[in-house]
Order: structure tokens, then C-alpha cells, then sequence
């Protein structure tokens, strides 16, 4: 009688692993599928890193920064939130909103050129245009 309960024990756990196994894989290439792959150029990365990372990363002054968007973040993004983030990054950079007028009169450093807007915002064009497709 004990060795039928304990067979009996190692078939239920058995079969436990094996139902949580399957589906466990079958969850994981869904997940991984709904991610998107980021390549962020080295120029473009110099530009974040200089005007931008400041108040959107996990050292960033600003709670408010942190919480619209977080750029080590960016490659763990689904693709349909990183696409509403490309369009958000897009978007201040068209109103010249980032960085922050305010915050560029204490830290002149802290502005982006013409120039350093645009390659962001192509970027940002042309990585969503990706995902798109």
C-alpha cells in the first residue's frame, strides 16, 4: 500500500512538471515574439547619454522623467509600447519640449542642437517604421 501512494505521488508530480513545462514554452516564444529588438546607433547613444539619460534612468533627478520614460528600459519594451515611446520621443522633440526649457536655463549644457534633434528623431522614425512592418 505505501509503495502505490508514493508511485502514485511521483506520477502526480511528474505529470505537474510536464504540463507546467509545456506551458511555460508555449508562453515564452509569445512573450519573446511581442518584444522588440533595439539597435541604438553610437551617435545617437552619445546623444541620449549626454542630453537625455540625466533624468531618464534609474540615477535620474527627476521622478517625473523616470516615470514617462526610462531608456535602459527601451530594449525590454514590447513592441507596441516602444512604438508609442518612439512617437512620444518624436513628439517633445518636435515641440522642443525636451529637455526641459526651464532645466536648460540652469544647465545650458543640457540643450540639444538642431542637429542632435534631428538624428533622434530619425532614428526614433525609422526604428518604429521597423516594427511596423
Amino acid at each position: 500500500m505505501k509503495n502505490y501512494v508514493k508511485v502514485t505521488l511521483l506520477v502526480a508530480v511528474v505529470l505537474g512538471l510536464f504540463v507546467r513545462a509545456k506551458v511555460s514554452d508555449h508562453a515564452a516564444p509569445s512573450d519573446a515574439a511581442m518584444k522588440a529588438d533595439v539597435v541604438i546607433p553610437a551617435e545617437v547613444k552619445a546623444i541620449i547619454d549626454s542630453k537625455c539619460y540625466g533624468c531618464h534612468s534609474a540615477q535620474g533627478r527627476s521622478a517625473e522623467a523616470k516615470a514617462e520614460l526610462m531608456w535602459d528600459s527601451i530594449p525590454l519594451y514590447a513592441k507596441a509600447k516602444l512604438i508609442s515611446r518612439l512617437d512620444g520621443i518624436i513628439e517633445v522633440l518636435d515641440k522642443g519640449s525636451m529637455p526641459p526649457p526651464k532645466f536648460v536655463e540652469s544647465q545650458p549644457h543640457a540643450a540639444i542642437t538642431a542637429e542632435q534633434s534631428q538624428q533622434l528623431k530619425a532614428w526614433a522614425t525609422k526604428t518604429a517604421d521597423e516594427l511596423l512592418k
